[in-house]
């Protein structure tokens, strides 16, 4: 599994309000990255996270490892939603993206490669599925799932059909 995350497009979604206040954008990316740190810790997925660097002087794309994280920053005269459609079309099997924009969502859904918005991502940040290690921390009682664990839960299944109907 690897999951593509458009970094500034989450952080405006989940963080609008601090933004807005000003508050450091450094902070905000450190404090996103370390989450998905967390994330990658427990469940074990390649995670890249792509970030504008529109308006830089940098000629090519700029990458570095935060903690097990691939962080990439567009070249001049690209967004990171230009990378992150160029990963698209390349339609590696198990790709998820993480966007709210339109264009990323709709060749996403034009290419069949699977995609959350960054508000379900953050709800799995917060809340990350128990992994195959933490299985003993269940209590004896403790009622186990049953049925296919590939096959997503019937809420998203609902949610992502509401949105192919948009």
């Amino acid at each position: 599994m690897h999951i593509v995350i458009d970094g500034y497009n989450y952080i405006h979604r989940i963080n609008g309000s601090a933004v807005a206040v000003g508050a450091s954008m450094d902070l905000l990316r450190r404090d996103f990255l370390e989450k998905c740190a967390r994330y990658k810790k427990i469940r074990s997925a390649r995670i890249t996270v792509v970030f504008d660097a529109y308006d830089s002087f940098s000629a090519g794309r700029h990458s570095e490892n935060y903690r097990g994280i691939d962080v990439i920053y567009s070249k001049e005269d690209e967004t990171a939603d230009d990378v992150i459609i160029g990963w698209i079309r390349k339609r590696p099997a198990s790709l998820i993206v993480v966007s709210s924009d339109r264009a990323i969502i709709d060749e996403a859904k034009s290419r069949g490669v699977s995609f959350l918005t960054p508000v379900k991502f953050a709800e799995m940040l917060t809340f990350p599925a128990y992994g195959p290690d933490e299985e003993e921390d269940y209590p004896d009682n403790a009622r186990r799932k049953k049925g296919n664990p590939r096959k997503l839960p019937k809420k998203v299944r609902k949610a992502v059909k509401g949105i192919d109907k948009l």
